[in-house]
């Protein structure tokens, strides 16, 4: 039940698909160590999420950098979502093409900005459980998201414009 939207996102922030299976593993792992101490003050999954993004923000500081196959962006969910049979060879490219650099506009994001964009875009999560899982209130959560957003755009619009 909760293990495809821990491993989804894990697999967005660490950038690779073995990563983001150690580090589900790994949240799993600490869930059920500290099974005790959930307080059922929000969801389990909001809990579940919070020990896999603490997870995978943890690891980030460690690495400091994080890098993007662009072989496995090919097989992310979002790109078979994007891909239309009907385009001919040249707008499947051009479409892959934005896809890399969407995926490149969200890597180069800060840490925690990543974390709350990848929550609200790529899992749906409401603001008010993004916020249980970082920390702060639903206002903070949207106004961090909404600056990510900019940020993405910006990004977009700088290569758009080249």
């Amino acid at each position: 039940m909760y293990r495809d939207r821990v491993f989804a996102l894990c697999r967005h922030m660490s950038g690779n698909r073995e990563d983001a299976e150690d580090l589900t593993q790994e949240s799993f792992v600490q869930a059920f160590r500290h099974v005790g101490s959930f307080r059922a003050e929000s969801a389990f999954g909001t809990w579940l999420y919070r020990i896999a993004a603490n997870r995978c923000m943890s690891e980030a500081r460690k690495r400091r950098s994080v890098f993007r196959d662009v072989d496995e962006v090919e097989t992310a969910p979002k790109a078979v979502l994007l891909q239309n049979k009907g385009d001919n060879p040249e707008q499947q490219l051009m479409r892959k093409e934005m896809m890399l650099r969407v995926e490149a506009a969200i890597a180069e994001l800060p840490e925690s900005q990543r974390l709350l964009f990848v929550l609200a875009t790529q899992m749906g999560m409401k603001y008010k459980d993004i916020g249980q899982i970082v920390d702060c209130s639903e206002d903070a959560v949207k106004v961090r998201i909404h600056r990510a957003r900019k940020r993405v755009r910006d990004s977009l619009a700088n290569y758009l414009d080249n």
